[in-house]
């Protein structure tokens, strides 16, 4: 079996729903006590291999990929905001969203 060693603690693993040999890692330093994090993504052949990472001054606890559309996927940042990542873009385009909470 494949294996492959990410430098940050994993907290979240999703295959993309379009390509079942992709496939996106959430970690975090330390358990998110170091606030970094990075996500990654695979391509599983026979090997796994590193297709590209993002690294964020938050840990990264979760994420979800699109279901509409193929390149984009979105992850839940320690510091309470979602980055939405598209992978048809250069890795400087992507952005993020605060998370406000509203009073119920």
């Amino acid at each position: 079996m494949p294996v492959f060693k990410t430098p940050f603690n994993g907290y979240s693993v999703k295959f993309n729903p379009f390509y079942e040999s992709q496939l996106a890692v959430a970690t975090s330093q330390n358990f998110g006590i170091l606030e970094n994090g990075r996500l990654h993504l695979f391509q599983l052949n026979p090997t796994i291999t590193e297709i590209t990472s993002f690294d964020t001054t938050d840990g990264v606890y979760d994420l979800c990929w699109s279901e509409s559309h193929d390149s984009l996927f979105i992850a839940a940042v320690d510091d309470g905001s979602l980055k939405i990542y598209d992978l048809s873009l250069p890795p400087i385009a992507s952005t993020s969203i605060p998370f406000e909470k509203t009073p119920f």
